[in-house]
């Protein structure tokens, strides 16, 4: 685990998981690939996880979701968009959108096809949802593009706000368009929603957290 400023990162490869500390237990965003389940779990252990936000419906994302929610009894939550490719990653067709994205494509191949680990969601993500319920004064948004389902947590913290962005964006070397997309169109808009609402830090499914006042938050609010 590596901690920004309060910032719980669990690194399970090239995927991260994140844990945000909620008033009524905390919240498990993302699982990763089954085999960090391990890894994954001796972290958990300093947590108390009562709710699973999935950001998207891919394998390398969500294969431990229905593990940790039977151990810890804690609801699934993901975008109702999402459910198809959680249990296929191929249904749907998607596009290579960056260079990077051509060099990782055998990479990108071997995730989808990635046995799928049923789970059953007890809470279907919607825009603007509101995540005090849950303990913490954030809210659900809509970041589609890379899936049609793809969401993302903006929420308060100890430094202004955070953006949890899944795979919105990708900070490989950079902070990136994400190198594959269901909707490219759709993936612009989301960054250029991102830019505007300027989080105080951006918390990527793949990299190191984006943070304002770093080399890289502006490389990435001026590329876009």
């Amino acid at each position: 685990m590596i901690m920004y400023e309060n910032i719980n990162m669990i690194t399970c490869g090239m995927v991260n998981c994140y844990v945000i500390r909620g008033e009524k237990g905390d919240i498990l965003v993302d699982t990763g690939r089954e085999e960090y389940r391990d890894h994954i779990e001796t972290w958990l252990m300093n947590y108390n996880i009562s709710l699973i936000i999935l950001t998207h419906g891919h394998a390398d994302h969500i294969q431990n979701a229905g593990y940790f929610s039977k151990l810890y009894n804690a609801p699934v939550m993901i975008s109702p968009y999402d459910m198809r490719i959680a249990r296929d990653n191929k249904a749907r067709p998607y596009y290579i959108t960056t260079p990077v994205g051509r060099l990782m494509k055998k990479q990108t191949e071997m995730t989808m096809h990635l046995h799928m680990n049923r789970f059953e969601p007890s809470i279907f993500a919607d825009e603007g949802m509101d995540l005090s319920p849950y303990g913490i004064d954030g809210v659900i948004i809509s970041l589609e593009g890379h899936t049609k389902g793809s969401i993302g947590i903006l929420c308060k913290s100890s430094v202004g706000y955070d953006l949890y962005a899944g795979d919105a964006i990708m900070n490989v070397a950079v902070p990136m368009f994400p190198m594959i997309a269901e909707s490219p169109r759709m993936a612009k808009t989301t960054i250029e929603r991102i830019v505007t609402l300027a989080p105080d830090r951006i918390l990527p499914g793949h990299g190191t957290p984006v943070c304002k006042g770093d080399k890289a938050y502006r490389l990435f609010i001026d590329r876009f």
